[in-house]
């Protein structure tokens, strides 16, 4: 009789065991979910700050972005009777407005002559306290074959291009460096040279 009941409740302890079996791997399987979810949720905030960081170097960048500044040069006339004013429109990148300028000086309209001497570069160029120190190359001495007029001309040429920016009110002149009595042949450049205008023509 016993046999017999034990035989009986066999497959219920079975059935049992496996449903408490069931339920322990549904729970197990529950809580893995959740992690996964856990963990997903922090990958969106960390590629969002990588995004905001690739944004800032992008403004940063953009600000240095080159502009277009309308300036005022002055060449020599070629029969050496005065300066002619040109306006023209440059690029200015980094706020490097008197090389801008150089690089316009060497380049005159048609009829008019160049404000450098071939070969000459801009080394430097500082501005402080109203005075812009500009050191030029040897090739602006070395190239330069005028006269006394040509001389003044080319040195004015110069001064009275940079000293139509507001925060330049003379010019101090240095050949590689150095500061001379006269960069040129005979005009006294020891001391800042201030703006001309008897030199410039009428138009």
């Amino acid at each position: 009789m016993i046999h017999t009941l034990v035989k009986k409740t066999r497959p219920f302890a079975l059935i049992l065991i496996a449903l408490l079996v069931l339920l322990t791997g549904l729970t197990g399987c529950g809580s893995n979910t959740v992690k996964t979810q856990s963990n997903a949720s922090v990958t969106p905030s960390d590629s969002g700050s990588a995004n905001n960081s690739s944004s800032g170097n992008t403004s940063s960048t953009g600000s240095s972005s080159a502009t277009s500044v309308k300036v005022t040069l002055y060449f020599p006339a070629p029969d050496a009777s005065g300066l002619v004013p040109v306006e023209r429109t440059v690029t200015v990148a980094n706020d490097e407005i008197i090389k801008a300028m150089f690089s316009e000086l060497s380049n005159p309209p048609s009829g008019l002559e160049p404000a450098l001497p071939k070969g000459t570069e801009l080394l430097s160029a500082t501005v402080k306290d109203g005075i812009a120190t500009i050191n030029l190359s040897k090739q602006f001495k070395s190239n330069f074959s005028g006269g006394a007029t040509g001389e003044q001309l080319i040195l004015y040429s110069i001064v009275d291009t940079l000293t139509t920016l507001s925060n330049v009110k003379s010019v101090q002149f240095l050949l590689d460096g150095a500061q001379t009595v006269t960069i040129l042949k005979e005009f006294d450049t020891s001391s800042p040279l201030k703006r001309n205008e008897s030199l410039i023509r009428k138009l």
